[in-house]
């Protein structure tokens, strides 16, 4: 069953941002992996979860879009 959470327009953009910040680390941490020579496989690894949570940021951002 879903929930809904109802949260300030405040917090949201707070959220955003956070998430923003968030996207931001990992594009620098993977290029930190990539320079310290990480194995193909661990990169790939890496690089599913980075593009996981980048789509996850897309649709919640779609869906606030959407609901405004």
């Amino acid at each position: 069953m879903a929930t809904m959470v109802r949260l300030t327009e405040e917090q949201i953009v707070r959220l955003l941002e956070e998430a923003d910040s968030m996207e931001t680390a990992l594009k620098d941490l993977h290029q930190e992996l990539v320079d310290l020579g990480t194995p193909k496989e661990t990169m790939t690894r890496f690089s599913r979860v980075h593009d996981r949570f980048t789509e996850i940021l897309a649709f919640l951002r779609r869906q606030r879009e959407l609901g405004t």
